[in-house]
């Protein structure tokens, strides 16, 4: 697990937890054993391109039949200014919704409902609406706060039917 500056440790270690039992509850899989976080205060942590919060980076596997890891690389600095410029938001809850997004990915590609390789606009707005859906039905305090902010800086066509049709996968999302 990495370090988003030790003081924020705590966070961290939380806000994963949480992602992981909401993902697990709504998708009835394991993850916690086909990932781990890193943070770009660390050595190894690829450079991350652009503005966002995370990226999911697959890990090679030595046999063909192991299911592919995955880590999550986190820019913290980027995280914690955000954070700090929007102070309606509490890093806890910022960190759950982030982690929650990522281990969505985790799961779909690792149980070929996505393909890590295909159109990463298409999945990154289908796993932002599952995301929202998932995450505000297990409330996390600040969450509409977080949703709200989020919103503002670009919003997610939750209801579109044509983004959560299931096209042919297993999709149980509902509020």
């Amino acid at each position: 697990m990495g370090y988003l500056f030790p003081k924020y440790r705590d966070y961290l270690l939380l806000g994963s937890h949480i992602a992981e039992r909401i993902v697990t509850r709504e998708t009835r899989s394991q993850v916690e054993d086909l990932y781990d976080i890193r943070t770009s205060s660390e050595r190894d942590a690829p450079r991350i391109n652009g503005d966002v919060f995370a990226q999911l980076v697959r890990l090679e596997t030595a046999r063909l039949q192991e299911k592919h890891r995955y880590s999550i690389c986190l820019q913290d600095p980027l995280i914690l200014e955000f954070v700090q410029k929007n102070p309606d938001i509490d890093l806890l809850t910022f960190l759950t919704f982030i982690l929650t997004h990522e281990l969505l990915h985790v799961h779909r590609f690792s149980t070929g409902k996505a393909d890590f390789f295909g159109d990463p606009e298409h999945e990154e707005v289908y796993v932002d609406s599952l995301t929202r859906i998932f995450i505000t039905k297990h409330p996390v305090p600040g969450l509409n706060n977080v949703i709200a902010l989020l919103d503002k800086l670009h919003a997610t066509p939750v209801y579109d039917s044509k983004i959560l049709n299931d096209y042919g996968r297993s999709l149980h999302a509902h509020l």
